[in-house]
């Protein structure tokens, strides 16, 4: 590991302190924030929570929206080497507390209140249950057993300093990154301050980012992505980062213009939709010079339209909460619209990557699909108190992330979707993602998402769930001629399922394919969905 590389969470911001005291390092709303100003913001908070008996290896939540407070907060805890446990501001009590729980947090920082949900009263109903935790950081106002105000903490900290305890980059933890928990109850992988740092370095190279670009972060900062693309990757090169606490179109717009943003960080759906809004045109985004698109794997021709329409520079990558935060394969800076439109990307620097049979585990030669494998030095430690599932995730230093991949030529990947997108139909084996990629350019479509539905003869059928276009559904004949003669028969879709939204994980990128109240699970239960009549 290269020693620049070695740095903890906490050099990040006092570096960049040194380095421009007077940039502007952070806009929240009216709020405008400088390195230098952050820094003391910090140190304060970091000095109080050390008052009230807050040590090295200790976990606090972060339960917040993006903000100032919340980066403040994160960057306190790690200069005291707390390891912070995140909590997506969108989950509610089952989720919250399982995660406080599990993490023993001995404190959580919140909102009071933020999109009608009152956290506050939340987190005290649930108290008693959740022996470890001592204090509730609260921003925005509130009282109560154990209640602390963010404010009071702030001023209570001013012109003080914390006793910094040593850090072991390579070692020491920095965080918790729950996984979605689709599947089952969230799991919680351990990143240690180098891997944190490290990741936050190899999101840059895919923009060719530096202290001259202006970030806009709507990613939410609890998600592996967001964590460390905009909490970690500005603030680490100098830049200035523009917070949003949730994505909105019109407004993302007007901070674009009005900031003058070059670097924008998102999904497709973000894409999708600034690509169709009518009134993108009424904006001077001419500032807008590179992104990065990942959460899904982007439909076929967004990123050329993107480059196109728009004037961006677009790369997608692959990532998961276990590498990092959030990265593990992209395509370097400057890559031909072609490699990027068909890849993934190269392995970052120190990793390495097999390709494996799904069943045997076995490495396959190039060009064949299997599962993605890799080892290095942005593999988790495990997830936390749980190692009977770190066993199943890592084999002998190798993370196994069930994604369909290939590795083609000159080492790059192409990715097919998950391991659970396979449907197996009849004994033919149907990649989701292929029949996505065609339907996808249907007129109709605006999205489109293949599942699996139970079957009495073939063992599983193709339904095709779309989002409209423009509300004009297509019918379940149309979409199959369309598909025509460009696949196999086996591969037409025999379902059609029409809804007017996907619903979406809760870092709002990802779709809800298969977890609770998810595509798969919706489908099964419209019984109006189109079925194709055999003869």
């Amino acid at each position: 590991m290269e020693e620049k590389m070695l740095l903890s969470t906490a050099d990040i911001l006092r570096r960049s302190a040194e380095r421009f005291p007077e940039k502007t390092a952070l806009v929240d709303g009216e709020r405008r924030i400088a390195y230098r100003e952050l820094e003391t913001m910090a140190e304060g908070l970091a000095a109080s929570l050390q008052a009230l008996g807050y040590r090295k290896g200790d976990r606090v939540a972060i339960y917040m929206k993006n903000s100032l407070e919340l980066v403040t907060a994160f960057y306190a805890l790690q200069k005291l080497g707390v390891i912070v446990a995140w909590v997506n501001p969108n989950y509610r009590v089952a989720e919250a507390r399982f995660i406080l729980s599990n993490s023993q947090a001995k404190g959580v920082f919140l909102f009071r209140e933020w999109e009608g949900y009152d956290y506050l009263s939340a987190l005290l109903e649930m108290r008693s249950e959740l022996p470890s935790l001592e204090r509730i950081f609260v921003a925005g106002g509130g009282q109560g057993k154990g209640v602390s105000l963010f404010d009071d903490l702030l001023k209570g900290g001013q012109g003080k300093r914390p006793t910094t305890p040593a850090i072991d980059p390579e070692h020491d933890l920095s965080m918790l990154i729950y996984t979605s928990g689709t599947t089952g109850r969230p799991k919680g992988a351990m990143i240690t301050q180098m891997q944190a740092v490290g990741a936050a370095r190899q999101y840059s190279l895919g923009t060719n980012a530096g202290p001259e670009d202006v970030f806009i972060g709507f990613l939410p900062m609890s998600h592996s992505y967001g964590c460390g693309s905009i909490l970690i990757q500005p603030l680490l090169l100098g830049s200035t980062l523009v917070v949003m606490d949730k994505f909105d179109l019109k407004r993302c717009f007007d901070l674009i213009a009005r900031e003058r943003v070059t670097l924008q960080l998102g999904a497709p759906a973000h894409y999708i939709l600034e690509l169709n809004h009518p009134e993108r045109a009424n904006f001077d985004l001419s500032c807008l010079r590179a992104g990065l698109i990942a959460g899904q794997i982007a439909p076929e021709g967004l990123i050329g339209r993107v480059q196109k329409e728009m004037g961006v520079y677009l790369t997608s990558f692959w990532g998961a909460s276990e590498v990092g935060p959030g990265v593990g394969v992209m395509c370097p800076y400057p890559s031909p619209l072609e490699i990027r439109e068909e890849y993934i990307g190269l392995p970052v620097s120190g990793t390495k990557v097999r390709v494996v049979d799904p069943a045997t585990r076995k490495e396959l030669p190039d060009g064949q699909i299997g599962e993605l494998t890799l080892s290095g030095w942005h593999v988790m430690k495990g997830y936390w108190n749980n190692p009977e599932e770190t066993a199943r995730q890592v084999v002998d230093g190798w993370l196994f992330m069930g994604d369909l991949v290939s590795r083609e030529k000159d080492g790059y990947i192409r990715i097919y979707g998950r391991t659970k997108d396979l449907i197996n139909r009849g004994g033919f084996k149907v990649y989701a993602y292929e029949l996505e990629t065609l339907i996808a350019e249907h007129p109709k479509v605006q999205e489109i998402c293949v599942v699996a539905t139970p079957n009495p003869v073939l063992g599983e059928s193709i339904c095709a769930c779309v989002v409209p276009a423009k509300g004009e559904a297509p019918t379940l004949a149309e979409i199959r001629g369309f598909l025509g003669d460009k696949i196999a028969s086996y591969k037409l879709p025999d379902e059609l399922c029409s809804m007017e939204n996907f619903p979406r994980l809760s870092g709002g990128m990802k779709i809800n394919k298969f977890g609770q109240g998810g595509v798969r699970e919706m489908a099964l239960r419209n019984e109006s969905r189109e079925r194709h009549r055999t003869r």
